[in-house]
């Protein structure tokens, strides 16, 4: 069965109004139901769900989609657990993932088990556990938590763990690659972990996955962690996040700490949203997984200069990161892509001298006080900044002034921004007038520095081959269509079967012909695929200039089609020089099968398309099916929303519909202005769009 017919056959078994009624109570209001959005906060039921249609949306936030869309969201997994999920529960046997894949992976989590086991009875029971056991008393852990964070001990020898693993069955080559141990240049290998209380490290479903190790007595380094393996990427966990998830989520905040102790006291004192990065900083990967449980992060560092230094790095990462995606603001002619925060950042600033741990062990009341009031990020960074600099000079003042507006131009709400205009201006002795120029010239430079429209399209990528030359012998190719006459180049009319010619050796295997119809979702994303190291870079400049949103995940409707989508944004970031293709062979056997059928029907199609398109009418067509995608999504809002507003009789809610209806319509009208640079075929849409913006 493919993986389309899966998650189809899930679909049909599987109620969506009970799925979803075991995380949300719903009430029926006709035909749908309704009830409290999960995934913001609101007192008007805005979030509704479809039983006819098997979907799910909330007309507050935004969110919406099927089961599978639904748990993903809510219970913060990957594709592949939620999958299995739910084909558990609809009784869907699924194809096993490739068998050496799986069976080495649990191989090293079972070897990662046993090495736990005998670290906590080093730790509770051996005699040479005493001196990690007085430490930990004196650092006030209870018992309850020794167990919860599952600590252990590593005996001060070479070989005791080894002998330990290999005595489970476990082979010296397997305990290396675990990073347990450490192979000797002579042959042989001994103890990663030496004389060390031992702090498992888990995954997000609570898997140990790795190891720190605090050394005891004297030594260096002070922290010991195990190396990168197949299951442990640092950049990519976050300690006791298996833990915090839940806290996190019910309090809608993350309080991020710098070591594993600060963590442990945080926990033990009742303060269960506290998590730490793993590493000096935090990174891009880890700010993205968090903010899937919050977008609202407090750091508490220690209070000494690195502490500041890891605080302002956090800070600035957290900014860069969650800042990405543009947002809509009004200007005179309609709508303009800004960037803009996505996440409210606060700062926990500890008493002189002090870490996390010394204040949660003296005074738990007194950190409840300092991350209920911490100092928001942009006061934080005045901070910061004018520390750096002398206000006293003209210098000085011009250039706290410049090192600030990027952090102005973020703050979306204009009564905030407001606010910051005056405190930079108080602060550098100028008027708000001129700190506001200053604010407007900077954004427009940053306007200015996307490509106009009207520029020579990208060259295609070395494995598009161009049109060859027309000979004497042959008729010269079709004059180009004007982009006035452009159509869509996805059509359901079938493809031919011839495939392709010449395959690029880089590219994945052409497992087989693509089907003949496929949808224009698809169409979007396989040439994306393909292509998507010149293309992205492109459409986001493009969409910017016809002031609509950015592509992101929501433009996808099928649920295996967003994340790989998702995938692909996460490599572009984490990887910008590596090999994507090679990456999804690594992912679930389901997701990697459908990137190479959309991989095969990109490269099918630009073998069968007709000589005189070029790469720049590729681009286009991406633009003009992108948008017709969210005209198509935003039709079938309204008609959800229409539903609605009619079978309701709450003055507030029917008040909050209509504004989302409203909402929707100025997008639609957006649209459709942009799709007239596109197609002759919406040229009538100009004719009509003030009806759909009135009616």
């Amino acid at each position: 069965m493919s993986h389309n017919s899966v998650i189809q056959e899930i679909k049909d078994r599987l109620d969506v109004v009970t799925v979803v009624g075991r995380y949300v109570p719903l009430k029926k209001s006709g035909a749908s139901y309704k009830g409290l959005c999960p995934f913001h906060s609101e007192k008007t039921p805005s979030f509704h769900v479809f039983p006819q249609t098997g979907t799910w949306k909330c007309f507050g936030c935004g969110a919406g989609g099927d089961i599978f869309t639904f748990v993903e969201k809510r219970e913060n997994l990957p594709f592949a657990d939620v999958l299995r999920m739910l084909a558990k529960e609809a009784g869907v046997q699924l194809a096993e993932p490739r068998p050496e894949v799986r069976d080495a992976l649990q191989r090293l989590r079972e070897l990662h088990a046993q090495a736990t086991s005998w670290f906590q009875s080093q730790l509770l029971a051996s005699q040479e556990g005493q001196r990690a056991r007085e430490y930990l008393e004196r650092r006030q852990i209870s018992q309850e938590t020794i167990e919860n964070f599952q600590l252990g001990y590593a005996r001060d020898g070479w070989e005791h763990l080894i002998a330990w693993l290999k005595g489970k069955g476990f082979s010296l080559e397997e305990i290396i690659k675990a990073g347990l141990a450490i192979q000797r240049d002579a042959g042989g290998a001994y103890d990663r972990f030496r004389n060390r209380l031992i702090i498992p490290i888990r995954d997000a479903q609570g898997r140990v996955i790795a190891f720190g190790g605090r050394i005891l007595g004297e030594g260096e380094p002070k922290y010991l962690n195990s190396p990168q393996t197949p299951i442990f990427d640092k950049s990519q966990v976050i300690f006791a996040l298996d833990m915090a998830k839940r806290a996190i989520r019910a309090k809608d905040q993350v309080v991020l700490v710098e070591g594993y102790m600060d963590v442990i006291s945080a926990h033990q004192h009742g303060f269960r949203n506290v998590v730490a990065a793993m590493g000096t900083s935090i990174t891009p990967q880890q700010i993205k997984i968090l903010s899937r449980y919050s977008r609202n992060f407090v750091f508490a560092l220690d209070a000494d200069a690195a502490g500041a230094r890891a605080t302002w790095r956090g800070v600035q990462m957290v900014q860069e990161t969650l800042s990405a995606r543009g947002v809509l603001t009004p200007t005179s002619r309609g709508f303009r892509t800004e960037k803009r925060m996505m996440a409210d950042v606060g700062v926990a600033i500890m008493p002189e001298g002090m870490d996390p741990d010394d204040v949660l062990r003296q005074d738990p009341e007194q950190w409840r006080a300092l991350i209920e009031n911490a100092v928001p990020v942009v006061d934080y960074t005045l901070r910061q900044t004018a520390r750096r600099l002398d206000l006293t000079t003209v210098a000085g003042k011009s250039q706290f002034v410049q090192e600030i507006l990027p952090t102005l131009s973020k703050i979306g709400d204009p009564i905030q921004r407001r606010h910051y205009i005056g405190k930079v201006a108080g602060l550098v002795r100028a008027r708000e007038s001129d700190v506001e120029e200053a604010l407007r010239q900077f954004e427009r430079n940053q306007r200015r520095q996307r490509p106009p429209r009207k520029r020579a399209p990208v060259q295609p990528p070395p494995d598009v081959a161009p049109a060859p030359p027309s000979g004497p012998d042959e008729p010269p190719p079709e004059a180009p269509l004007s982009s006035d006459e452009e159509p869509p180049l996805w059509t359901d009319e079938p493809l031919s079967e011839t495939p392709p010619v010449g395959p690029d050796p880089t590219s994945p295997p052409v497992s087989r012909t693509p089907p003949p119809v496929i949808g224009p979702e698809e169409h979007v994303l396989g040439l994306i695929l393909l292509h998507h190291e010149s293309l992205l870079p492109w459409l986001d400049d493009e969409l910017a200039q016809l002031e609509i949103e950015p592509l992101y995940v929501e433009d996808f409707n099928h649920f295996i089609n967003r994340t790989i989508f998702e995938l692909l944004d996460d490599f572009r970031f984490e990887s910008p020089d590596g090999d994507f293709a090679s990456h999804m062979a690594d992912q679930d056997s389901h997701i990697y099968e459908h990137f190479l059928f959309l991989w095969d029907y990109a490269r099918h199609f630009e073998a069968e398309k007709p000589k005189h398109i070029q790469f720049h009418h590729l681009q286009r067509d991406v633009v003009t099916n992108l948008i017709r995608l969210r005209l198509d999504r935003n039709r079938e809002t309204q008609r959800q929303l229409e539903i609605s507003m009619a079978e309701t009789s709450d003055s507030d809610e029917l008040r909050s519909l209509s504004e989302r209806f409203q909402k929707l319509l100025i997008e639609r009208r957006n649209l459709e202005i942009a799709m007239v640079h596109y197609s002759q075929a919406a040229r009538w849409v100009s004719n009509h769009r003030t009806v759909y913006a009135t009616k």
